[in-house]
């Protein structure tokens, strides 16, 4: 169950089509929801060089639960994303994480490390993700209805992939991560096999003529005490042999000891955090990072190639809190009280290494401060913990219209111009857009340190809980779940409302059927109800934080999985698995650790149902005969027809075309009940 599973590449496409053309959104953001340009052109020019290509925007996520799989990738990039740092790739691709891994309540902390698929699943994903921006940009038309008059492909502006690996110059040497690289910087085998599997029905996607030429730039992850020299060491791997423009992620504790904790507890009151000790004296030093990136600078220059600093990596804190298992030694640290800390350690950084060096930001970003750090001069200014929160991916176009706002504030139609006259240093800089970013740092983490809105004070506050607990059908339908999820495991889909009395059956030896027991009453009171995809969902927990109801969508909530293999994989979990064609489709269940499997032949009230133990013909809700290919048990069994009540709703259900989603997207296209590309 926690493991993730890529679907059929056609699936996402065909999803993506379809759900647009029914309901108006793709991978369940709603298109308003979109980050859309003025179709125009006119308005703030928000484009940025970056790795010596132009995006078209500053933003994007940070390597994250927002950028892992080919539907993060999308999501992020109709958001507004068009710089977008891929989840961390590294050698040891069989990690065991705890779950749940991320708690996002108020701050935010995490217990996760790197990528969670294999590292060519990855990559996989990583190009699957790019060919399916591709389609949205340059194809428009083949999704049913037009995006208003926005020309996606040319005002929407570039996208850049930004490479993260980690941790260690072993497993980055290595032959697995070296095709990863490889395979980024030249996708035409991965692109060309993906190609092949786009069928002739989606011809005009088929022939697109895809990028291939994914990334040239690496941000290295520096994380779990990896020391000077061989960080270093993998910085001149990077840039000579691999030939790509490398950034050195930064770590917090470079701020040191004294001052770290002085903003931590006296400035900001988080006095309930205790900062992992061991990271004060393991990793990257402050004065060793400049000496370390000036030499990496030189050596950059030699290869014609750019080298900068990202600040920064979530910072290391003792796990004190109930959310995640005990066993967990540290969590690690973001939001607002990392976004203090942060700013304030890249203005060190900055005043001791000039204006000149390249600088990203990731650390508690978000609508009211990201016009902030764009004015400091850094690209990219990248997400992650904000959009964990209510409105998920949704939450992101905000912070391009208050980029555009405080630039109209100032008369800028230019991020370049933005950053000259933000903070009024147009003239002390002499023009010069690196040297004004650069006094513009000092004024605003000076700014940030005062703002009492990153302070402990603030940001106690949890999401709140009414009195009611989540079951399998019915709550109240708040939608908030389906956002929250990076990879859209949650999702929407209609059942027809029921209210019935049954009571069991008894099966005897020789066949007779009875009914026994207590009646009982079978109640589905709403229309819409929740569920979850099981091949999308990695069980981190953040539905759980934002559900209104207790008990967690993600552990209470029908989950569907995708294919036999996942189904069977997660054999200790409850969950069903819908397989065969719209005329004949069969619906495996585990309910209570218990096996149970619903035949149906189309529309009609006919089913065969199988309890783990004998098969019985229902007919509209009533028991005909046991099935002939199932004989009696040896003794008088009880049939729970709870259960084939349960059964015979969730199949009803999930194959209903009133919404597209994971689980029905297989049907519909078969059906051809949707446009097809020409």
């Amino acid at each position: 169950m926690v493991d993730l599973y890529a679907r059929p590449f056609v699936e996402l496409i065909d999803r993506m089509r379809l759900e647009f053309a029914n309901q108006g959104t793709i991978f369940d953001l709603p298109a308003w929801r979109w980050w859309l340009p003025a179709a125009d052109g006119g308005g703030a020019d928000l484009s940025v060089r970056f790795h010596h290509r132009t995006a078209g925007t500053p933003v994007g996520p940070a390597s994250g639960p927002q950028s892992q799989m080919a539907q993060n990738l999308v999501l992020s990039w109709l958001a507004g994303s068009r710089i977008i740092e891929l989840k961390t790739v590294q050698v040891n691709d069989s990690l065991a994480i705890g779950r749940p891994c991320i708690d996002a309540a108020n701050v935010g902390y995490n217990i996760e490390w790197s990528q969670e698929l294999k590292v060519h699943d990855s990559l996989d994903q990583y190009v699957q993700g790019a060919m399916l921006v591709h389609m949205l940009r340059r194809a428009p038309e083949t999704f049913g209805r037009p995006f208003g008059d926005v020309d996606l492909g040319g005002i929407a502006g570039d996208v850049i992939y930004d490479m993260s690996i980690g941790y260690d110059l072993a497993g980055i040497r290595s032959d697995k991560v070296r095709r990863f690289i490889d395979g980024m910087i030249d996708a035409t085998p991965s692109v060309e096999r993906l190609r092949r599997q786009i069928p002739h029905r989606l011809a005009s996607l088929r022939d697109l003529d895809y990028p291939t030429d994914l990334s040239r730039g690496v941000t290295l992850s520096t994380f779990h005490g990896c020391p000077a020299e061989e960080i270093e060491q993998i910085c001149e791997f990077l840039l000579t042999e691999m030939g790509v423009h490398t950034i050195v992620k930064m770590n917090p504790p470079m701020l040191g000891r004294e001052r770290l904790e002085h903003l931590l507890y006296d400035v900001l009151g988080y006095t309930d955090l205790v900062v992992n000790p061991s990271v004060y004296t393991s990793g990257l030093a402050f004065e060793e990072s400049i000496e370390v990136c000036r030499r990496l600078t030189d050596l950059a220059e030699s290869c014609d190639l750019s080298f900068g600093a990202k600040f920064s990596n979530t910072l290391e804190v003792l796990n004190h809190r109930d959310f995640f298992p005990k066993r967990e030694h540290v969590m690690y640290l973001s939001g607002p009280p990392l976004h203090v800390i942060t700013l304030a350690l890249t203005d060190a950084f900055r005043q001791a290494v000039g204006p000149a060096m390249p600088i990203s930001f990731s650390a508690g970003v978000d609508r009211k401060n990201v016009a902030n750090i764009v004015a400091c001069g850094i690209v990219p200014v990248t997400t992650c913990t904000d959009l964990l929160k209510t409105g998920g991916y949704g939450r992101l176009p905000a912070y391009l219209d208050e980029l555009a706002k405080a630039m109209q504030t100032v008369g800028a139609t230019t991020i370049d111009d933005y950053i000259l006259d933000a903070r009024g240093q147009r003239e002390a800089a002499g023009g010069d857009v690196r040297r004004a970013g650069w006094l513009n740092t000092s004024i605003i983490a000076a700014e940030t340190i005062d703002d009492k809105r990153y302070a402990a004070a603030n940001n106690r506050k949890a999401p709140q809980r009414i009195d009611s607990h989540l079951v399998l059908f019915d709550c109240i339908t708040c939608d908030k779940c389906v956002p929250v999820c990076p990879n859209d495991a949650n999702f929407l889909y209609e059942t027809p409302l029921v209210d019935l009395v049954y009571r069991d059956v008894e099966v005897s030896p020789d066949g007779t059927i009875a009914e026994c027991g207590e009646a009982r009453r079978f109640l589905v009171e709403r229309k819409q109800q929740i569920a979850n995809f099981a091949d999308y969902c990695n069980f981190c927990g953040n539905c759980d934080t934002f559900c209104p109801e207790w008990d967690g969508p993600y552990l209470k909530k029908p989950n569907f999985f995708g294919s036999r293999e996942s189904f069977d994989a997660a054999a200790a979990y409850d969950g069903f698995y819908l397989e065969g064609e719209p005329g004949q489709l069969t619906l495996h269940g585990r309910i209570e650790g218990r096996p149970c499997r619903l035949e149906c032949d189309g529309l009609s009230e006919r089913y065969v149902y199988d309890d783990g133990c004998v098969t019985l013909c229902i007919d509209r809700g009533k028991v005909r005969a046991i099935a002939e290919n199932s004989a009696p048990s040896a003794a008088t069994h009880r049939v729970d027809m709870g259960r084939f009540h349960t059964l015979a709703t969730l199949l009803k259900g999930i194959t209903d075309t009133s919404r597209v989603h994971p689980n029905n997207v297989r049907l519909l296209s078969a059906t051809a009940s949707y446009p097809r590309c020409t």
